[in-house]
């Protein structure tokens, strides 16, 4: 099920991380396997998830080095990438399919209700750092919805910060709310 490691105890980083990513790899099913709770809860693709299990391998191979028991290696990837799961998974849910849900149709926009809007914006958006107030404005002023992918084109970051930054202001904003 699982392909073996090394038991040099003596890899340089390098080595590490060809010895962590040559056994995700190997072991895409197991992987996919312990993420499956999360999965659909998690905002990135698989692509983000062999990264992050990739990250974890590193982590437990360093562990498993430093403890001077190779055999635990599994144990401690799977320790670290469940952690790992969880906290992907505590972002934001990504709806699958629009037409599951009835969404409201758009009112035309009214000058009387636009202005307080932008003032209500305006103030949320002082919770969050300037990076990230131009990033939630820009997604503000798009007149489709915005991927991951189009946020980190736009503004020169990963996915995966893109993912995290979203997060965040979210969770920054909906404090000062409450």
């Amino acid at each position: 099920m699982t392909c073996s490691l090394p038991t040099d105890q003596q890899l340089s980083r390098q080595e590490t991380w060809s010895t962590a990513l040559h056994w995700v790899s190997s072991n895409k099913s197991l992987i996919r396997q312990i993420a499956s709770p999360y999965i659909k809860f998690m905002v990135g693709d698989y692509e983000d998830l062999y990264q992050e299990a990739a990250i974890a391998s590193v982590k437990a191979l360093i562990t498993s080095k430093k403890k001077e028991s190779p055999e635990r290696f599994i144990p401690f990837f799977r320790v670290i990438f469940k952690t790992s799961c969880i906290k992907l998974a505590s972002g934001i849910q990504t709806v699958h399919c629009l037409e599951d849900y009835l969404l409201p149709c758009p009112e035309e926009p009214n000058e009387e209700t636009s202005e307080p809007e932008e003032i209500e914006i305006e103030q949320a958006l002082q919770a969050v750092s300037k990076r990230q107030r131009e990033i939630c404005r820009w997604l503000l002023h798009q007149s489709t919805p915005a991927s991951t992918p189009d946020i980190a084109r736009e503004f020169n970051i990963s996915r995966r910060h893109a993912c995290r930054v979203v997060s965040e202001s979210i969770q920054k904003i909906e404090g000062t709310i409450r």
